[in-house]
């Protein structure tokens, strides 16, 4: 694997790759890597010649009091994980000069009203982050594809409308999420868990199936939400929101033949967690 920390060395690697044909994909993340990220370089490997990992803590998602400065970097063991799955590039940037070079550029790249519920609205500004290191990590690798995970579905959505405006030839893929045996999403912040909390977590999971059960014997949205948030309530995570809504992410109709997902993010002690299932 080689492993480039500088844009200018990256872009002449990009320009190499290309110069012999490679079909490109770009797997971006924030590092510390688990199942679930190498379950989206397996995806890459199966769609393209080279796979391209990036590891980048982009500061522009994280709020005035998120965990920036305390998020996981473990780039050792990223290193050996991606070794053992065989990816070809490593882009781990020395800097954020070295993927942010004007901020003007990006200015008007934003998120838009999508970008402002579920978790925009109780992480203001976070997406118009992660699209500005998304659209300049786009830019610097031009690659083939992209692949994402569906568990941050907000995200996931929001990048394929960037895509489609400014990328238009780019494939985003879209990865199942990955979970434990119990059910609970992987996420790199399950380290935040403590041993109470990593008991109750995959809790969340379950009770989300319980209420689209519970939403398909009731026929009833708001009464649904108000079950499963007294679940959530009951087994001690701190609800910030539960939203049914279409994949396009738009208010549901009822007796509506579109696709369906649950949306739903808590807090459990001091940790984020995220999770959705689509439906019919």
């Amino acid at each position: 694997m080689i492993i480039l920390d500088t844009k200018e060395d990256y872009k002449n690697y990009i320009n190499l790759l290309k110069s012999k044909g490679e079909i490109i994909s770009l797997v971006p993340t924030m590092g510390n890597l688990h199942d679930g990220h190498l379950s989206l370089v397996e995806i890459a490997k199966k769609k393209s010649s080279k796979v391209i990992t990036t590891i980048f803590i982009n500061p522009l998602q994280f709020g005035k009091n998120e965990d920036f400065a305390s998020y996981p970097r473990t780039m050792k063991q990223d290193i050996d994980k991606l070794k053992k799955h065989n990816c070809d590039i490593l882009f781990a940037p020395k800097s954020k000069n070295e993927v942010f070079n004007n901020f003007d550029d990006l200015k008007n790249l934003k998120a838009g009203p999508k970008g402002n519920i579920l978790c925009g609205k109780i992480r203001p500004g976070h997406f118009d982050g992660v699209l500005k290191v998304v659209y300049m990590l786009f830019q610097l690798t031009e690659p083939n594809l992209s692949v994402f995970g569906k568990k941050d579905f907000q995200q996931l959505y929001l990048i394929k409308q960037m895509a489609k405006k400014y990328f238009p030839k780019l494939k985003i893929i879209s990865a199942p999420t990955i979970r434990t045996k119990n059910g609970l999403a992987l996420s790199s912040r399950n380290l935040y868990l403590d041993k109470t909390s990593i008991r109750i977590a995959p809790l969340f999971y379950k009770i989300l199936l319980d209420g689209i059960k519970n939403l398909k014997n009731s026929n009833n949205f708001e009464e649904t939400i108000k079950y499963i948030t007294a679940n959530l309530e009951k087994n001690k995570f701190l609800v910030n929101y539960v939203s049914f809504m279409t994949t396009e992410l738009e208010k549901l109709k009822l007796n509506t033949s579109e696709r369906k997902i649950l949306l739903s993010s808590v807090k459990l002690g001091q940790t984020r967690l995220i999770d959705n299932i689509e439906f019919n």
